[in-house]
């Protein structure tokens, strides 16, 4: 990612926070310095961890422009074409590659870290175990190779889901017909809140990462209104620990 998507994901992070104070919740449930510091230190540990992330996918764009192979490429697609396709074929394969992880237990167990926050808001976003890069770095650049896609469609793409993954989690409270018809296409604050549910069967729901429509063609779109708590019952390790947290997988419950 350059230095002018950076720019603008950071003034995107600065626009949602001022948000979250003007339109926000009004709540500071869960909030702690010891919370603050778990998720930016888990932030912090897989933005390092995942500095290969954005090499890895732009340096498969180019073998795949290089020799050549892939759809887009052999097709020679417009690129607001190509942008959308790879749009919708990336964020199918995050949809089952993060139901997967709900229903595989040892990937469940590195997921859960991010489940594990007892709020939700932009501290959120990417408070990830950095190990869980193993399961989304190889399905990304699967896609960026099979369709064959463009270096500037992959930095574009990355922007985008970047600055999505920023608004689900930011603590917003949209008015409702507005929420109702965004939720339609897009994820709001409010459908991802409820996939931070405790209850097994509220969080084994609203998959998506971008678009609600795979959630709702796969049967996996709750709907549900309201605001309930945020978290996981009986954790192994204390939310706001960031040691216990990072250790954490290593315990089966």
């Amino acid at each position: 990612m350059g230095r002018d998507q950076a720019l603008l994901l950071l003034g995107w992070v600065v626009l949602l926070a001022l948000a979250e104070s003007w339109r926000g919740n009004g709540s500071r449930e869960g909030t702690s310095d010891r919370r603050l510091v778990t998720n930016f230190g888990l932030t912090a540990m897989v933005l390092a961890a995942g500095a290969l992330f954005p090499i890895a996918r732009v340096s498969a764009s180019a073998a795949s422009q290089s020799l050549p192979i892939g759809v887009i490429h052999s097709a020679q697609w417009p690129w607001i074409a190509a942008f959308a396709s790879v749009l919708i074929v990336e964020t199918l394969a995050a949809y089952w590659a993060h139901r997967i992880t709900h229903r595989t237990p040892l990937l469940w167990r590195l997921h859960r870290v991010h489940h594990a926050d007892d709020a939700v808001d932009l501290s959120t976003s990417f408070r990830n175990h950095p190990l869980e890069l193993v399961v989304t770095i190889p399905v990304s650049v699967a896609v960026v190779l099979v369709l064959g896609t463009p270096p500037s469609v992959v930095i574009a793409m990355q922007t985008v889901l970047a600055g999505a993954a920023l608004w689900q989690h930011a603590d917003l409270a949209l008015p409702r017909r507005l929420d109702r018809a965004l939720a339609w296409v897009v994820v709001t604050p409010r459908v991802h809140r409820l996939h931070h549910n405790p209850a097994r069967a509220t969080h084994d729901s609203n998959y998506g990462e971008f678009f609600t429509f795979w959630d709702r063609v796969f049967g996996t779109f709750n709907p549900a209104e309201g605001r309930d708590r945020v978290g996981l019952d009986n954790q192994v390790a204390m939310s706001d620990a960031l040691l216990q947290q990072i250790w954490s997988p290593v315990h089966r419950v």
